[in-house]
């Protein structure tokens, strides 16, 4: 594998087609560079004009006096070999194509996409793409991309085969709280593979959490090799698309490449320890789970809450992906009704249903008391429509019962639209869901993940 940390932890960046024209899209990506507030050097490369965004703009790669850490290439695709022509002349680093027109167009597009290939692997020279919508490295920060995007530094990082779609997903993941650490569009992948960048994330030490989105594996075995590796140290969430005959068919449009049989995909994945989901939002809440929370280390959940449909409900979805919800015996139910001052009327055989009970004391005594048994694994705790928001207190014992126990802990709060983003803003240690839904997929995937490091005896710090 090339070393990509030139691409990733850059301290020199040319952008060649760096325009003043806002319709450009060498426009955006400096624009972006610029307004991420990249510390390193930048380097505008066009031969027609002598300032970009007030940045000294240079004629070509070789008139840039250092060698470079890594050049993006936005100018059209028919001009792209002799550029990548020139990096290599140049001793660039590492190169990010974010032109389209390449693999997934045709036989003319292939060859050029083929000369890309050969030119880099001569050189040594890692690239991403083409066809894609660049990178971020959000510790540098470096948010080189079309569209602009900022995270505080995070833990996760997010390789992805499509542009636009890894782009939205991303921001979603923004929006949700999910702190970044890196993300690749790897676009057409004519010479960088999805492999190479999930080895390099996966000895990464500031990528606790990957996540991928993918359509094909050129390189299904290396891949394989790669993932079980990685996931000994560290989850990686996977969403697989071109699931679906017609979906094989646009994914061969989209990148130029045979999508493959996906019980085979998930075969692949069940064997290396990837969690596979097939929904966006449970890409991105299992990573934000798993990046928060240890794996379960066993099947039972304990669900406490006040409300008795809310806990059949999580029950079924649990139960559908192969969890279990332990009944609890008599004598714990005792000791929860003297200790916790449960109503009369309180189901306490587990799923706990407080019966309208909005007081967070019972909640709260409930979960500890739970979470104390062998048989249960992990928590989820369904915070009540009042208090709004919730008392702080409540977040904080919810925080202090995950510490001591070592056992994952989730919050479903479904009472309002807006509740959710409040209280994940109170907490960056307990994961927060909408629906029961979600938080069964989550448990889903971290009863898998922890399935999967006891099967290899490999349990992550």
């Amino acid at each position: 594998m090339s070393n990509l940390e030139p691409l990733l932890r850059p301290q020199s960046v040319a952008v060649v087609g760096a325009s003043d024209d806002e319709d450009k899209y060498g426009h955006k990506v400096l624009k972006n560079i610029v307004d991420a507030g990249y510390r390193g050097r930048i380097y505008p490369v066009n031969p027609n004009a002598d300032t970009v965004l007030g940045l000294k703009s240079y004629r070509s790669l070789a008139d840039i006096p250092e060698r470079l850490d890594v050049a993006f290439i936005v100018i059209p695709a028919r001009l792209v070999v002799n550029a990548v022509r020139d990096a290599v002349a140049a001793q660039v680093r590492s190169l990010v194509i974010i032109t389209a027109g390449f693999g997934e167009t045709g036989d003319e597009g292939r060859q050029m996409e083929a000369e890309i290939r050969e030119l880099c692997t001569r050189a040594g020279i890692p690239a991403v793409g083409p066809n894609c919508m660049g990178i971020c490295s959000f510790p540098v920060p470096l948010a080189a991309t079309m569209e602009s995007l900022r995270s505080e530094p995070g833990h996760v990082s997010f390789i992805s085969q499509s542009g636009t779609y890894g782009i939205t997903t991303l921001n979603y993941g923004l929006r949700m709280g999910v702190a970044f650490n890196a993300f690749v569009s790897s676009g057409n992948e004519a010479v960088t593979r999805f492999s190479d960048y999930l080895e390099y994330l996966g000895n990464d030490p500031d990528t606790h959490v990957i996540m991928g989105y993918i359509e094909s594996l050129r390189d299904g075995e290396r891949f394989a090799r790669v993932a079980k590796e990685v996931t000994k140290k560290k989850p990686v969430v996977v969403m697989k698309f071109g699931r679906t005959q017609k979906g094989s068919m646009a994914a061969a449009s989209h990148t130029g490449a045979l999508a493959g049989s996906h019980a085979v995909y998930s075969s692949v994945f069940r064997q290396c320890g990837v969690v596979e989901v097939t929904r966006t939002q449970d890409l991105l809440n299992t990573a934000m789970a798993l990046s928060m929370q240890p794996p379960l280390k066993g099947p039972g959940i304990a669900i406490v809450g006040a409300s008795g449909g809310f806990a059949v409900a999580v029950t079924d979805y649990l139960e559908e992906h192969g969890l279990e919800v332990p009944t609890f015996g008599e004598e714990l139910q005792q000791r929860m009704r003297r200790e916790a001052g449960t109503m009369p009327y309180a189901s306490l055989r587990n799923p706990v249903d407080l019966a309208a009970d909005l007081r967070p004391a019972p909640l709260l005594k409930c979960i500890e008391l739970a979470l104390q048994q062998d048989t249960i694994d992990g928590a989820i705790a369904a915070l009540p429509s009042r208090p709004f928001p919730p008392a702080e207190h409540t977040i904080t014992e919810l925080e202090r019962m995950q510490r001591d126990t070592g056992k994952p802990v989730l919050i479903c709060y479904y009472a309002r639209p807006e509740g959710v983003d409040v209280i994940r803003r109170m907490t960056a240690q307990i994961p927060v869901y909408r629906s029961p839904e979600e938080v069964g997929q989550v448990m889903a995937g971290l009863q898998q993940y922890g399935d999967y490091v006891k099967r290899v005896g490999c349990w992550p710090c």
